[in-house]
């Protein structure tokens, strides 16, 4: 059942493809990536969205490994009814109005003071850095033979004030568990 939820999502992911016979190219690991960001937003609802302003903030904190794929994923895309805006940060200092935070490994030895900056804000972070989500991160992401997948920190999304589809919490490779359970 999981392994069918997964290809659920991955054919969600890859929407758009061509209709041909000819199989598609296939996706760098940071296009898939971008893929994956892309449609967390979709299963996380987000507190007062309608009050954060005209656009929804993709960050990317410290060394950037998505090139323009990260661009082109969101790309006309609309999130909570907004337009979305791609920055690429060196720091948190003001968390507001950043609706997700990719937090680079480059930024790993920085983890604790990063989450520190964002805590008790509204913002998903997702991370590729080992640990990530036993270190605080909500979403980490892994590569395993050739296959994009996820751990969730559902603790920390809570005290975020978000709110997580069991959809997506049911693909995770991995779950830290709320604070009451699951």
């Amino acid at each position: 059942m999981k392994r069918l939820a997964g290809t659920a999502l991955l054919a969600v992911l890859c929407a758009g493809a061509t209709g041909s016979a000819q199989p598609p190219p296939a996706h760098t690991e940071y296009e898939v990536k971008a893929a994956f960001l892309y449609n967390f937003t979709k299963f996380v609802k987000w507190p007062g969205h309608k009050a954060q302003g005209v656009t929804f903030v993709v960050a990317v904190l410290g060394d950037d490994p998505f090139g323009d794929a990260l661009d082109r994923t969101f790309d006309g895309k609309m999130i909570l009814d907004r337009k979305v805006e791609i920055r690429r940060i060196t720091r948190v200092d003001s968390p507001a109005g950043i609706g997700l935070l990719f937090v680079a490994s480059s930024e790993s030895p920085r983890l604790v003071q990063v989450l520190k900056a964002v805590e008790g804000q509204a913002v998903l972070t997702v991370g590729e850095m080992d640990r990530f989500t036993e270190r605080g991160g909500m979403i980490g992401l892994r590569l395993a033979s050739d296959v994009v997948k996820f751990d969730i920190n559902l603790a920390e999304v809570e005290k975020a004030g978000l709110d997580m589809s069991s959809q997506l919490v049911r693909l995770a490779r991995h779950v830290i568990a709320r604070r009451g359970g699951l």
